[in-house]
Order: structure tokens, then sequence, then C-alpha cells
């Protein structure tokens, strides 16, 4: 690739994978944040008691 050694363009092909592989699970595993966030922006409890949020 672009007259490179092949050892230099796999070890390149391999850290562009893991950058790949790495963005796609964080993505995944972090896209929900916004939900759960959610639950701790209220200034007061779900029945109004004035608890700022918190659930028991």
């Amino acid at each position: 690739m672009f007259g490179l050694p092949m050892s230099t363009t796999v070890i390149m092909g391999v850290v562009m994978g893991f950058w790949v592989v790495y963005t796609l699970v964080f993505y995944l595993s972090t896209r929900r944040w916004v939900v759960e966030d959610a639950d701790y922006d209220d200034a007061t409890s779900v029945d109004g008691s004035g608890e700022g949020g918190v659930r028991r």
C-alpha cells in the first residue's frame, strides 16, 4: 500500500480496525446515557415530595 512494507501495512490496518471496533463498542454502550441521566435533572421527585428526584 503506497509503497510501504507489508508489515507496516498490516500494523496500520490492525490499528485502524481496532479503532473502528473500539468506537462502535463505545457508541453502543453509551447511546442510552441521556435516558439514564434524565432522572437526575428533575428538581422534585416523581411523587412531588421535593427530595430532588431520589427514589426509594
